[in-house]
């Protein structure tokens, strides 16, 4: 993608795409396993029942090793080889991942609109996604995934202090936004656009890679349109900031709905589960295309305006 890039075969660089991961997927499960063994001990867990490890987990006490322990196997699992890879496939890795880049504030302003409006159009495509028929066997093992995914969720967004809200936007906002688009979209989706030779086709890959791995059938279509917009921001932009910024208001409206609702004693389980008819969806949708139309203006603009600068400079 850049000309500087060494030669490196797209099945090559395929495969160091994967050892990183593999290996930053080791490292995840080697920090999960010492924080599980601070919350319970050895023999607890070498005997397969998972059911202490549990209630451990859920103890209020143990809510900062649980936000620890899913930060740190983030960072592992994403952060740490997307940037290897980066510095693995090109001599600017840091121009390569995005992170070497600019925002105008037209740019930054449509994507705050891009993200607000993209929460309605992912509540209605959660309502679609809820009504697509399965079988019903199917049914009950999503279902019982979806109640331990929201339990989980719970534990570590619990919060009962503005001091606990924070530490939640840090850890849960920020830092995974920034971990979670290194990785797909400053290395994965970059990679597949390179072998493919086709961006729309990099980008649906990515973004079903994107949904999928969060292990949640009902919110498959919300984060498969939550990644397709993020594909595009940072197809057209090339700038992996406008990417973290808006996975982290996507986060932290989540993350402030949840603190809110805790703190007025509402059904918190609830607010997690908030949903639009249809119609919703396909108004939101409409306006998403419009605000994207204005978006590659906005990006085409600023990118002939830096390259007007680099001449003048030169």
């Amino acid at each position: 993608m850049f000309d500087n890039q060494p030669k490196i075969s797209n099945f090559g660089q395929f495969g160091i795409l994967i050892a990183l991961f593999g290996a930053g997927t080791i490292i995840a499960v080697i920090i999960q396993t010492l924080f599980a063994l601070s919350m319970v001990n050895l023999s607890e867990m070498m005997s397969g029942n998972g059911k202490a490890l549990l209630e451990a987990i859920a103890l209020p006490q143990n809510v900062n090793k649980v936000r620890w322990m899913q930060c740190l196997g983030t960072f592992a699992m994403m952060f740490l080889p997307a940037f290897f890879f980066a510095l693995i496939v090109s001599k600017q890795p840091y121009k390569y991942l995005g992170l070497s880049k600019s925002a105008h504030l037209n740019q930054i302003l449509i994507v705050i609109g891009i993200s607000i409006t993209a929460l309605f159009l992912s509540g209605g495509l959660g309502e679609l996604n809820k009504i697509i028929p399965i079988p019903q066997n199917w049914a009950a093992k999503f279902k019982a995934m979806e109640d331990t995914y929201a339990e989980q969720v719970m534990i570590i967004a619990s919060m009962k202090t503005f001091g606990d809200y924070l530490i939640s936007i840090l850890m849960i906002a920020i830092l995974p936004a920034l971990f979670e688009e290194l990785f797909f979209r400053g290395a994965l989706q970059q990679f597949l656009v390179s072998w493919f030779k086709n961006a729309h086709v990099a980008i649906l890959v990515t973004s079903i890679l994107f949904s999928v791995i969060h292990f949640s059938y009902y919110g498959f279509l919300p984060r498969l349109a939550l990644g397709l917009m993020l594909g595009y921001i940072f197809y057209f932009s090339k700038n992996i900031w406008l990417n973290i910024l808006m996975h982290f208001i996507n986060n932290a409206v989540a993350i402030t709905a949840l603190y809110f609702t805790s703190v007025k004693g509402g059904d918190v389980k609830k607010a997690m589960d908030e949903s639009y008819p249809l119609w919703v969806a396909i108004v939101t949708l409409v306006i998403v295309l419009y605000l994207f139309k204005l978006y590659k203006a906005a990006c085409t603009k600023h990118q002939s305006e830096q390259s007007n600068n680099l001449v003048n400079i030169d």
